[in-house]
């Protein structure tokens, strides 16, 4: 999955940095920083953001790593927060935002994780119950194999009682994760699912649909809970059907889900530019859509209405104790989907404040 890796001068005595050298067991090319890279390396390739996601950048970022997700105007916010440790990913989901958001092509992987450490015990230690994750602008797991960065992270938040930690993924790499099962369900790993068709057409190099249900089972037995996110939900021919299918098939699996969150598929102008270039033949833009107040197009509301009320319909009847929420849409879809104030769900309160 990684071809290439580059070293910054900051990042080449730092401890992390020999690990995963080590654990690469290959060649490895040193470069003075970041700019170097976007400079040098990325403008011989004819589609760097695609040869982006094959190099792996060790370097040290300045400034904070963990912010509130900053949600989207007029839309309900779920209280998340976010550790940018690791920006872009190996994976190349045709729908992906991050084609169009970083300004470094590579995959950057922070590797002064003592910084990290010293920021988040800052944070965790004066603030009451927080539910944080690191999966907005990479994979959390689909490195594991190569940096152990989830793992580490679970055994450092394993001191604080008031943090729940979920690493997101569209991954099966869970195998190296440590056991909590004495840690009160605080551990969270999250997948993203879509139908099989949308896995196998969209979301490139990441893990087929069976190999992340049954990672799911494998993380179950260690003690994580599970969540999962149908996010970015697509329509095409009985997507209502497979959608419900396919919640139908993991609560077969899993009695009760750490948390749902859906959300519709949604693109702003330079997004779709790049996706037109970059997988011209593909059907994602297909449909109708509306320009909404936050500037982002969307399906046509009542199609995306359709579609929330009958997968959250499915889940309320399989397993009426999950949390079942939204990302990025807006009262009256909340209201029409879920039923008026439904974002003030007794179930929601925990995950949402």
């Amino acid at each position: 999955m990684i071809d290439r890796i580059f070293v910054t001068d900051a990042a080449h005595d730092v401890a992390y940095t020999k690990q995963i050298l080590i654990r690469h067991g290959g060649e490895w090319e040193r470069i003075p920083d970041a700019d170097w890279y976007r400079d040098h390396v990325e403008p011989d390739f004819h589609d760097p953001v695609g040869a982006g996601k094959r190099h792996l950048l060790l370097d040290v970022f300045p400034g904070s790593f963990l912010r509130k997700c900053p949600g989207t105007k007029g839309r309900i916010c779920c209280n998340y927060w976010v550790i940018d440790q690791t920006t872009n990913c190996p994976f190349d989901c045709s729908y992906c935002f991050l084609q169009n958001y970083l300004n470094t092509r590579a995959i950057r992987f922070a590797v002064k994780v003592d910084d990290l450490w010293q920021e988040l015990d800052n944070r965790f230690r004066s603030c009451g119950p927080i539910r944080v994750g690191t999966g907005e602008l990479s994979d959390s797991l689909a490195l594991e194999p190569l940096t152990g960065f989830g793992a580490l992270l679970v055994r450092f938040a394993a001191d604080y009682p008031n943090v729940t930690l979920e690493l997101k993924t569209k991954s099966d790499a869970v195998d190296g994760l440590p056991e909590v099962h004495e840690m009160d369900g605080r551990f969270v790993v999250g997948w993203t699912l879509s139908p099989r068709r949308i896995v196998e057409r969209e979301e490139i190099h990441t893990a087929s649909l069976q190999e992340r249900l049954d990672a799911m089972l494998r993380v179950s037995e260690k003690g994580y809970r599970v969540a999962v996110h149908l996010d970015p939900m697509i329509l095409f021919p009985d997507a209502v059907t497979e959608y419900v299918q396919l919640m139908e098939t993991v609560l077969e699996q899993h009695q009760q889900l750490a948390w749902l969150s859906m959300a519709g598929f949604r693109y702003e102008t330079g997004l779709k530019r790049v996706l037109e270039k970059r997988f011209p033949d593909n059907g994602i833009l297909e449909g109708e859509f509306s320009r909404c107040g936050d500037g982002k197009y969307r399906y046509l509301f009542s199609e995306r209405v359709r579609l929330f009320r009958a997968v959250r319909q499915t889940v309320r009847r399989r397993s009426p104790g999950t949390p079942v929420y939204f990302c990025m849409e807006d009262r009256a879809t909340w209201s029409c989907a879920f039923g008026s104030d439904s974002w003030k769900d007794e179930l929601l309160a925990s995950i949402m404040g």
